[in-house]
Protein backbone atom coordinates (compact mmCIF):
# COMPACT_ATOMS: atom_id res chain seq x y z
CA UNK A 1 0.00 0.00 0.00
CA UNK A 2 1.46 3.51 -1.19
CA UNK A 3 1.38 6.51 0.89
CA UNK A 4 -0.68 8.75 -1.04
CA UNK A 5 -1.84 12.22 -0.59
CA UNK A 6 -4.55 12.83 2.26
CA UNK A 7 -3.49 10.32 4.46
CA UNK A 8 -2.83 10.86 7.76
CA UNK A 9 0.84 9.46 8.68
CA UNK A 10 3.23 9.50 11.93
CA UNK A 11 6.80 9.88 12.09
CA UNK A 12 8.71 6.89 12.44
CA UNK A 13 11.76 8.76 14.11
CA UNK A 14 10.33 11.48 15.77
CA UNK A 15 7.10 12.11 17.75
CA UNK A 16 3.74 13.44 16.08
CA UNK A 17 2.69 13.32 12.62
CA UNK A 18 -0.43 14.91 10.41
CA UNK A 19 -1.99 14.71 6.89
CA UNK A 20 0.08 14.36 3.79
CA UNK A 21 -0.46 17.63 1.06
CA UNK A 22 2.19 16.61 -1.34
CA UNK A 23 4.73 14.21 -2.57
CA UNK A 24 7.84 15.12 -4.63
CA UNK A 25 10.66 11.66 -5.35
CA UNK A 26 11.23 10.56 -2.09
CA UNK A 27 10.25 13.73 0.39
CA UNK A 28 7.08 13.77 1.87
CA UNK A 29 5.64 16.80 3.38
CA UNK A 30 3.47 15.91 6.46
CA UNK A 31 1.56 19.31 7.72
CA UNK A 32 1.19 19.12 11.58
CA UNK A 33 -1.59 20.37 14.12
CA UNK A 34 0.39 23.52 14.44
CA UNK A 35 -0.14 24.37 10.79
CA UNK A 36 3.30 24.09 9.44
CA UNK A 37 3.94 21.74 6.73
CA UNK A 38 7.56 19.59 7.63
CA UNK A 39 9.21 17.62 4.77
CA UNK A 40 10.43 14.14 5.83
CA UNK A 41 11.99 11.08 4.20
CA UNK A 42 9.51 8.92 2.57
CA UNK A 43 11.38 5.74 4.55
CA UNK A 44 10.59 7.95 7.88
CA UNK A 45 6.21 8.21 8.03
CA UNK A 46 4.45 5.07 8.35
CA UNK A 47 0.52 5.03 7.74
CA UNK A 48 -1.76 5.88 10.73
CA UNK A 49 -3.87 2.77 11.81
CA UNK A 50 -4.88 1.71 15.52
CA UNK A 51 -2.25 -1.15 15.54
CA UNK A 52 0.52 1.31 15.16
CA UNK A 53 -0.68 4.30 17.33
CA UNK A 54 -0.43 1.60 19.83
CA UNK A 55 3.18 0.53 18.64
CA UNK A 56 4.18 4.16 18.67
CA UNK A 57 2.77 5.41 21.35
CA UNK A 58 3.94 2.02 23.57
CA UNK A 59 6.87 1.31 22.09
CA UNK A 60 8.54 5.00 20.81
CA UNK A 61 10.48 5.75 24.06
CA UNK A 62 12.36 9.21 24.11
CA UNK A 63 15.03 9.55 26.92
CA UNK A 64 13.72 12.57 29.34
CA UNK A 65 16.36 12.30 31.68
CA UNK A 66 19.14 13.67 29.24
CA UNK A 67 20.76 16.43 29.48
CA UNK A 68 22.91 16.75 26.72
CA UNK A 69 22.06 18.55 23.52
CA UNK A 70 21.53 15.78 21.12
CA UNK A 71 20.15 17.82 18.45
CA UNK A 72 20.71 16.24 14.96
CA UNK A 73 20.06 17.23 11.31
CA UNK A 74 16.97 15.24 9.22
CA UNK A 75 16.09 12.87 12.27
CA UNK A 76 15.52 12.66 15.97
CA UNK A 77 18.63 10.81 17.95
CA UNK A 78 16.98 9.40 21.06
CA UNK A 79 14.26 7.69 20.18
CA UNK A 80 14.81 3.48 20.63
CA UNK A 81 12.27 1.07 19.77
CA UNK A 82 12.28 -2.12 21.97
CA UNK A 83 10.16 -5.40 22.44
CA UNK A 84 8.02 -5.28 19.53
CA UNK A 85 4.62 -6.93 20.16
CA UNK A 86 3.71 -10.16 18.49
CA UNK A 87 -0.08 -9.09 17.96
CA UNK A 88 1.23 -6.46 15.57
CA UNK A 89 -0.02 -7.36 11.61
CA UNK A 90 3.40 -6.16 10.26
CA UNK A 91 1.91 -6.56 6.67
CA UNK A 92 -0.36 -3.46 7.28
CA UNK A 93 2.54 -1.48 8.16
CA UNK A 94 3.07 0.90 5.08
CA UNK A 95 6.67 2.52 5.18
CA UNK A 96 6.28 4.46 2.21
CA UNK A 97 9.22 2.17 0.37
CA UNK A 98 7.98 2.56 -3.08
CA UNK A 99 8.39 5.96 -3.55
CA UNK A 100 10.92 6.08 -5.94
CA UNK A 101 13.65 3.56 -4.12
CA UNK A 102 16.40 3.91 -5.05
CA UNK A 103 18.89 0.79 -6.01
CA UNK A 104 22.26 1.00 -4.20
CA UNK A 105 26.07 0.62 -6.50
CA UNK A 106 27.77 -2.40 -6.72
CA UNK A 107 30.46 -2.75 -4.35
CA UNK A 108 31.27 -4.62 -0.97
CA UNK A 109 34.21 -2.36 0.64
CA UNK A 110 33.06 -0.88 3.87
CA UNK A 111 33.87 2.61 4.41
CA UNK A 112 32.45 3.98 8.06
CA UNK A 113 34.15 7.05 9.49
CA UNK A 114 33.50 9.58 12.58
CA UNK A 115 34.23 13.37 11.71
CA UNK A 116 34.95 16.26 14.38
CA UNK A 117 34.81 19.36 11.68
CA UNK A 118 35.60 23.27 13.84
CA UNK A 119 32.36 25.78 13.28
CA UNK A 120 35.15 28.52 13.37
CA UNK A 121 37.52 27.48 10.49
CA UNK A 122 40.00 30.34 11.51
CA UNK A 123 40.16 29.27 14.97
CA UNK A 124 39.99 25.51 14.73
CA UNK A 125 41.60 24.82 18.65
CA UNK A 126 39.03 27.58 20.59
CA UNK A 127 35.97 26.41 18.20
CA UNK A 128 32.65 24.38 19.21
CA UNK A 129 32.70 21.20 17.30
CA UNK A 130 30.29 19.70 14.97
CA UNK A 131 30.15 15.47 15.31
CA UNK A 132 29.41 13.86 11.64
CA UNK A 133 29.03 10.20 10.90
CA UNK A 134 30.11 9.23 7.29
CA UNK A 135 29.02 6.12 5.40
CA UNK A 136 31.57 6.00 2.48
CA UNK A 137 30.34 2.45 1.31
CA UNK A 138 27.16 0.90 -0.87
CA UNK A 139 25.83 -0.25 2.25
CA UNK A 140 22.94 0.97 4.16
CA UNK A 141 23.31 0.70 8.23
CA UNK A 142 21.67 1.01 11.53
CA UNK A 143 23.85 2.91 13.80
CA UNK A 144 23.90 3.72 17.29
CA UNK A 145 26.58 6.27 18.60
CA UNK A 146 27.21 6.31 22.60
CA UNK A 147 29.69 7.58 25.12
CA UNK A 148 30.95 5.74 27.79
CA UNK A 149 29.70 7.60 31.37
CA UNK A 150 30.72 5.60 34.66
CA UNK A 151 30.70 2.64 32.95
CA UNK A 152 27.23 2.81 30.89
CA UNK A 153 27.00 3.42 27.75
CA UNK A 154 24.73 7.16 27.66
CA UNK A 155 22.95 7.10 23.77
CA UNK A 156 23.64 10.06 21.96
CA UNK A 157 22.00 8.97 18.48
CA UNK A 158 19.98 5.84 17.03
CA UNK A 159 19.26 5.74 13.56
CA UNK A 160 19.48 4.91 10.01
CA UNK A 161 22.36 6.29 7.17
CA UNK A 162 21.68 5.54 3.32
CA UNK A 163 24.91 4.71 1.70
CA UNK A 164 27.49 7.02 0.72
CA UNK A 165 26.04 9.47 3.10
CA UNK A 166 26.71 11.65 5.83
CA UNK A 167 25.52 13.68 8.78
CA UNK A 168 25.79 15.79 11.39
CA UNK A 169 24.81 14.23 15.04
CA UNK A 170 25.47 16.70 17.33
CA UNK A 171 27.55 19.64 18.70
CA UNK A 172 30.02 19.74 21.27
CA UNK A 173 30.86 22.81 22.75
CA UNK A 174 34.35 23.55 23.55
CA UNK A 175 34.28 23.58 27.60
CA UNK A 176 32.74 19.65 26.95
CA UNK A 177 36.17 18.73 25.57
CA UNK A 178 37.75 18.72 29.02
CA UNK A 179 38.36 14.97 29.90
CA UNK A 180 38.92 11.79 27.45
CA UNK A 181 35.87 11.30 25.89
CA UNK A 182 35.45 7.78 24.71
CA UNK A 183 32.45 6.95 21.77
CA UNK A 184 31.01 4.01 21.39
CA UNK A 185 29.83 2.96 17.46
CA UNK A 186 28.00 -0.12 16.33
CA UNK A 187 26.58 -0.61 13.05
CA UNK A 188 24.99 -3.46 10.95
CA UNK A 189 25.30 -3.45 7.23
CA UNK A 190 22.81 -4.03 4.69
CA UNK A 191 21.62 -3.56 1.46
CA UNK A 192 17.83 -3.01 -0.40
CA UNK A 193 18.72 -5.71 -2.79
CA UNK A 194 20.97 -9.33 -2.87
CA UNK A 195 23.79 -8.56 -0.77
CA UNK A 196 27.20 -9.78 0.92
CA UNK A 197 26.93 -9.65 4.76
CA UNK A 198 29.48 -7.66 6.62
CA UNK A 199 30.39 -8.27 10.10
CA UNK A 200 28.60 -5.76 12.59
CA UNK A 201 30.93 -3.18 14.26
CA UNK A 202 31.38 -2.59 17.73
CA UNK A 203 33.84 -0.30 18.07
CA UNK A 204 35.03 2.12 21.44
CA UNK A 205 36.80 5.80 19.68
CA UNK A 206 39.19 7.00 22.64
CA UNK A 207 39.58 10.95 22.10
CA UNK A 208 42.24 12.36 24.00
CA UNK A 209 41.22 16.13 24.35
CA UNK A 210 44.81 17.51 23.68
CA UNK A 211 44.28 16.47 19.98
CA UNK A 212 41.62 19.28 19.84
CA UNK A 213 43.71 22.01 21.17
CA UNK A 214 46.67 20.90 18.16
CA UNK A 215 45.92 22.93 15.10
CA UNK A 216 47.53 20.09 13.10
CA UNK A 217 45.13 17.41 13.67
CA UNK A 218 42.84 19.27 11.04
CA UNK A 219 43.38 18.61 7.66
CA UNK A 220 42.11 19.02 4.28
CA UNK A 221 39.69 15.52 3.60
CA UNK A 222 37.83 13.90 0.49
CA UNK A 223 34.39 14.63 2.94
CA UNK A 224 34.62 18.20 4.01
CA UNK A 225 35.22 21.31 2.13
CA UNK A 226 36.43 22.18 5.87
CA UNK A 227 39.55 20.87 7.82
CA UNK A 228 38.45 18.43 9.78
CA UNK A 229 39.59 15.59 11.93
CA UNK A 230 38.94 12.38 10.44
CA UNK A 231 38.51 8.93 12.49
CA UNK A 232 38.39 5.55 10.53
CA UNK A 233 35.67 2.97 12.36
CA UNK A 234 35.64 0.36 9.53
CA UNK A 235 37.63 0.93 6.42
CA UNK A 236 38.42 -2.14 4.32
CA UNK A 237 39.04 -0.59 0.89
CA UNK A 238 42.30 0.29 2.74
CA UNK A 239 42.62 -3.23 4.06
CA UNK A 240 42.04 -4.18 0.25
CA UNK A 241 44.79 -1.89 -0.88
CA UNK A 242 47.13 -3.42 2.22
CA UNK A 243 46.39 -7.19 0.64
CA UNK A 244 48.10 -6.05 -2.70
CA UNK A 245 51.25 -5.42 -1.01
CA UNK A 246 53.88 -7.87 -1.06
CA UNK A 247 55.98 -8.38 1.86
CA UNK A 248 58.62 -6.48 0.03
CA UNK A 249 56.86 -3.80 -0.59
CA UNK A 250 55.59 -3.87 3.16
CA UNK A 251 59.26 -4.32 4.30
CA UNK A 252 60.37 -0.85 2.19
CA UNK A 253 57.78 1.02 3.27
CA UNK A 254 58.26 0.58 7.11
CA UNK A 255 62.13 1.12 6.25
CA UNK A 256 61.52 4.63 4.71
CA UNK A 257 59.20 5.76 7.26
CA UNK A 258 60.97 4.96 10.14
CA UNK A 259 64.56 4.48 9.22
CA UNK A 260 66.95 1.95 8.30
CA UNK A 261 66.82 -0.10 11.88
CA UNK A 262 68.47 -3.80 11.03
CA UNK A 263 71.26 -3.15 13.47
CA UNK A 264 69.08 -1.97 16.04
CA UNK A 265 66.78 -4.93 15.82
CA UNK A 266 69.95 -7.18 15.94
CA UNK A 267 71.00 -5.42 19.81
CA UNK A 268 67.27 -6.25 21.26
CA UNK A 269 66.86 -9.55 19.40
CA UNK A 270 68.32 -11.50 22.11
CA UNK A 271 65.67 -9.36 24.81
CA UNK A 272 62.53 -9.07 23.15
CA UNK A 273 60.95 -11.43 21.22
CA UNK A 274 58.65 -10.28 18.44
CA UNK A 275 55.81 -11.80 16.66
CA UNK A 276 54.60 -10.45 13.53
CA UNK A 277 50.58 -10.59 12.83
CA UNK A 278 50.13 -9.63 9.71
CA UNK A 279 47.78 -12.02 7.97
CA UNK A 280 50.28 -12.65 4.94
CA UNK A 281 52.83 -14.04 7.28
CA UNK A 282 50.62 -16.27 9.24
CA UNK A 283 48.79 -17.77 6.30
CA UNK A 284 49.24 -18.23 2.31
CA UNK A 285 45.87 -17.72 0.94
CA UNK A 286 44.86 -14.69 2.53
CA UNK A 287 43.37 -13.06 -0.44
CA UNK A 288 40.80 -15.84 0.10
CA UNK A 289 39.60 -14.65 3.55
CA UNK A 290 36.96 -12.51 4.65
CA UNK A 291 37.96 -9.52 7.23
CA UNK A 292 36.20 -11.56 10.36
CA UNK A 293 38.52 -14.37 9.65
CA UNK A 294 41.62 -12.76 8.96
CA UNK A 295 40.80 -11.27 12.54
CA UNK A 296 40.00 -14.52 14.28
CA UNK A 297 43.68 -16.20 12.36
CA UNK A 298 45.26 -12.56 14.03
CA UNK A 299 43.57 -12.98 17.43
CA UNK A 300 44.70 -17.13 17.65
CA UNK A 301 48.25 -16.33 16.68
CA UNK A 302 48.24 -13.64 19.02
CA UNK A 303 46.97 -15.61 22.30
CA UNK A 304 49.36 -18.61 21.36
CA UNK A 305 51.93 -16.55 21.23
CA UNK A 306 51.38 -14.68 24.87
CA UNK A 307 50.45 -17.73 26.57
CA UNK A 308 54.09 -18.99 25.02
CA UNK A 309 56.02 -16.17 26.05
CA UNK A 310 54.20 -16.50 30.08
CA UNK A 311 55.23 -20.16 30.02
CA UNK A 312 58.71 -19.12 28.80
CA UNK A 313 59.17 -16.59 31.45
CA UNK A 314 60.32 -14.32 28.91
CA UNK A 315 60.62 -10.14 29.85
CA UNK A 316 59.32 -8.80 26.48
CA UNK A 317 57.29 -9.39 23.54
CA UNK A 318 56.36 -7.37 20.77
CA UNK A 319 53.57 -7.77 18.71
CA UNK A 320 53.48 -6.09 15.09
CA UNK A 321 50.06 -5.71 14.23
CA UNK A 322 50.53 -2.50 11.56
CA UNK A 323 48.04 0.23 11.53
CA UNK A 324 45.42 -0.35 9.58
CA UNK A 325 42.04 0.81 10.58
CA UNK A 326 42.81 0.00 14.27
CA UNK A 327 40.86 -2.49 14.68
CA UNK A 328 43.26 -5.53 15.22
CA UNK A 329 45.44 -2.94 17.98
CA UNK A 330 41.71 -2.57 19.63
CA UNK A 331 41.22 -6.34 19.77
CA UNK A 332 44.71 -6.89 21.44
CA UNK A 333 44.65 -4.45 23.91
CA UNK A 334 40.79 -5.51 24.87
CA UNK A 335 41.74 -8.98 25.35
CA UNK A 336 44.89 -8.17 27.53
CA UNK A 337 42.47 -6.00 29.87
CA UNK A 338 40.41 -8.48 30.26
CA UNK A 339 42.07 -11.51 30.53
CA UNK A 340 45.47 -10.57 31.76
CA UNK A 341 44.96 -7.52 33.94
CA UNK A 342 48.29 -7.94 35.77
CA UNK A 343 50.34 -7.79 32.43
CA UNK A 344 51.92 -4.12 31.62
CA UNK A 345 51.83 -2.80 27.67
CA UNK A 346 52.89 0.37 26.06
CA UNK A 347 53.49 1.48 22.65
CA UNK A 348 56.85 -0.28 21.42
CA UNK A 349 59.55 2.06 19.62
CA UNK A 350 58.71 4.20 17.09
CA UNK A 351 62.18 4.27 15.85
CA UNK A 352 61.75 0.77 15.52
CA UNK A 353 58.47 -0.44 14.64
CA UNK A 354 56.51 2.78 13.96
CA UNK A 355 53.05 2.65 14.84
CA UNK A 356 52.44 -0.09 14.02
CA UNK A 357 53.14 -2.75 17.55
CA UNK A 358 52.77 -2.99 20.71
CA UNK A 359 55.13 -4.17 23.84
CA UNK A 360 53.94 -6.40 26.39
CA UNK A 361 56.09 -6.80 29.75
CA UNK A 362 55.96 -10.36 30.73
CA UNK A 363 57.66 -9.98 34.31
Amino acid sequence: MNCRVGDKVRFLNDVGGGKVTRIEKNTVYVMGEDGFEVPVMASEVIVDSQAIDSLIQQKLLLNPDSKEDNTTVGSSSSKIITNLPEEVDYSKVNFCKDLDQEVDAEGELLGLFIGFVPINQSNKTESDQDLFIINDSPYRLFLTISKWVDNLLRPIYAGFLYSDTKERITTIKKEEINGELILNIQSIFFKNSDFTPQQPEYFDLKLNPTKFYRSGTYSANEFFDEDAMIFSIADTKKEEVLKTLTDKAIGESILQKDGDRKAEKKEVKPLIEEVDLHIDELVDNAKELKAGEILNIQMARFKVALEGAIIAKSRKIVFIHGVGNGKLKHELLKELEKNYPKLRYQDASFREYGYGATMVFIR
